[in-house]
């Protein structure tokens, strides 16, 4: 009877720590699902701009691609899905790929999430953003204007989230297009934590601009089918008070 009572016990300890293990979802949501696996294996070197030897032009800490300071256009996680899930595993890659992450392979479980994802690419050759968090809290950002020199104007700014997510975006304020004409554009790209960026007026007209940040933290903002899922926050507006060059 004493045994019986202690196995009974065993199995009623063990019952909560089965039940706390959560299943791959089918249809995983990139910032609930995807975003936690890249995050802790990957966006150490492909962020922006890269970090060692990572393969520059896409960036995996973003969901979509990105408009960057220059103009240049940077493409997300969910444009590289496929690729990224088939480098996860030896069984999946081609001949003469390397291994990601470098000197190790991740779990079943964060291997099952990327390809989920990769499976649920479209016609638009993206896996899908999917649902966010119900309770998500948007991001926040500061900036503070800490030096001036010339036309180079130099910003402390600070991006945070409550949720911990990734978060990406720009600042937007004027540039100049390949006409001269003034447009709004990135001056800054930011990502969560600290920096300070500078920001080279030169060759705008004297005045005042306003400034906006767009981050995204992963949350579906405008629903399934919208493509604009960035917060958008007013900064204030800036004044540049010369045209000088920067020297």
């Amino acid at each position: 009877m004493l045994a019986r009572r202690v196995s009974v016990a065993l199995v009623l300890a063990l019952a909560p720590a089965a039940c706390a293990v959560d299943a791959v979802p089918d249809q995983p949501s990139w910032q609930l699902d995807v975003m936690p696996v890249l995050a802790a294996n990957c966006v150490r070197c492909h962020s922006y701009p890269t970090n060692g030897y990572a393969t520059a032009g896409f960036r995996l800490d973003a969901y979509g691609a990105m408009t960057v300071v220059g103009g240049g256009v940077i493409r997300g996680a969910s444009d590289n899905a496929t690729t990224v899930a088939r480098r996860t595993r030896a069984a999946f890659r081609a001949p003469g790929e390397l291994a990601m992450p470098p000197g190790r392979e991740l779990g079943d479980d964060e291997v099952a999430v990327l390809r989920n994802w990769a499976g649920l690419v479209d016609g638009s050759l993206k896996a899908p953003r999917g649902a966010g968090r119900v309770d998500n809290h948007p991001p926040t950002i500061t900036v503070v204007e800490v030096a001036r020199v010339g036309a180079v104007i130099t910003f402390a700014i600070e991006v945070a989230d409550a949720d911990r997510d990734l978060v990406v975006g720009t600042v937007v304020g004027p540039t100049l297009n390949t006409q001269g004409l003034v447009e709004p554009g990135p001056i800054a790209d930011v990502v969560a934590g600290r920096a300070q960026v500078a920001w080279d007026t030169t060759g705008l007209p004297a005045g005042s601009y306003d400034l906006v940040a767009r981050l995204d933290d992963g949350a579906d903002v405008d629903g399934p089918d919208g493509t604009a899922d960035f917060v958008e926050i007013a900064l204030g507006p800036v004044d540049v008070v010369a045209a000088a060059r920067a020297r």
